[in-house]
Formats: structure tokens, sequence, C-alpha cells
């Protein structure tokens, strides 16, 4: 292995080395919302105007399940008018056979 050196080598006419402080320096303030990591919609204007995510993707979850419903009832409604008109046309094939 190599000789590795004790401390980092100094500049010439320096006889310490200045180690950085072991906090880091208060920064500015950032931006309005920049550090926060929140649910928030990021086009808010302001605090009153967020939108909270989750409330959106429940609504949206509510008109998907919605109209889904109404599909399959929709659906369902077809057949049952299909069913009837195929049993009125069978009820009146046999009355004109007999």
């Amino acid at each position: 292995m190599p000789d590795l050196p004790s401390a980092p080598p100094s500049a010439p006419g320096e006889g310490a080395v200045v180690m950085p402080p072991l906090t880091a320096p208060d920064q500015a303030q950032s931006a309005a919302g920049e550090g926060q990591v929140t649910l928030m919609s990021p086009t808010a204007m302001s605090e009153r105007d967020e939108t909270d995510w989750a409330i959106v993707i429940g609504v949206a979850l509510v008109a998907e399940i919605g109209l889904l419903w109404g599909a399959a009832c929709v659906g369902l409604w077809r057949r049952r008018i299909a069913l009837y008109r195929a049993e009125s046309r069978a009820g009146q094939a046999g009355e004109a056979l007999a």
C-alpha cells in the first residue's frame, strides 16, 4: 500500500489548514413554496387558491365511477329492450303459425 500523508499539504507560507464550519450557513429565504413538500397544486397563486390534490383525485374518481355506472346501466337497458323486442317477435311469429 502506498504511504499516505496524515494531513493535507498546506500552501506555501501557511502554517495551518482552515476547515469549513460543521453547520451550513443560514440560507436566504427560498421562493414561496419552493422548500415545502405538499399535496398542493403548483399553479396556485396564494394560500387561498391552493387546491389539494387529494380532492382533485377524489373528484376525478367519483366522476369516473359515475360515468362507468351510467354506461353499465345504459348497456343493461339496451339488452332488456332487445330481449323484449325478440320475445315480442317470437310471440307474433308463433301466433302466425298457429
